[in-house]
């Protein structure tokens, strides 16, 4: 698997050289090549657009990162895709694999905010890192005590990454998530 760095650089690819490069750089098994074949055009996103789908009404450019992630349903780490700061970060998407780690299905992750992962033995000191980040605009990446859905708790190594619209405004946030050692 790709580092995460390079990971997220992949996915804020457009959909030509996305469709291009995962093949040369992930294991056949991390994603799904019939999604990857039918992945749309390429055209650059249109913020105010708005499309419909089995996610809800999403951005344009949601819709294209969404399609992104779905090829990488069973990469070896858990991506999600957030909605901006001014609504709390809402999860737009989850792939399977952090569905799969944390026990809680797409509909019950769309539309909430990640913090229903934590619980009492949450580490407050990264959480600051997480929450300075996302008021910075910056890059992060620390380890964090997550709950699953049935309760059980496991280390969670996160990385924020922002992605911007043309002007350079945070738009949404991408998150890649595994499960480490304790």
């Amino acid at each position: 698997m790709l580092p995460r760095e390079d990971l997220a650089d992949l996915l804020q690819l457009d959909h030509d050289r996305f469709r291009t490069r995962v093949p040369a750089v992930l294991d056949v098994d991390e994603y799904d090549t019939e999604r990857l074949d039918r992945l749309g055009d390429s055209r650059p996103p249109d913020h105010e657009a708005v499309v419909d789908g089995d996610s809800g009404s999403l951005a344009a450019h949601e819709g294209a990162y969404v399609d992104r992630i779905r090829v990488l349903d069973d990469a070896s780490v858990g991506i999600t895709l957030a909605g901006p700061a001014y609504a709390d970060n809402p999860v737009v998407y989850a792939n399977r694999t952090l569905r799969e780690l944390t026990g809680y299905s797409l509909d019950d992750l769309r539309g909430e905010n990640l913090r229903v992962l934590q619980g009492p033995d949450t580490d407050p000191e990264p959480v600051s890192e997480l929450r300075e980040a996302l008021s910075t605009w910056n890059r992060v990446t620390t380890t964090v005590t997550n709950y699953r859905a049935d309760g059980s708790t496991f280390r969670n190594r996160v990385t924020l990454v922002p992605v911007t619209d043309r002007a350079g405004t945070v738009v949404n946030w991408l998150g890649f998530q595994a499960a480490v050692e304790e």
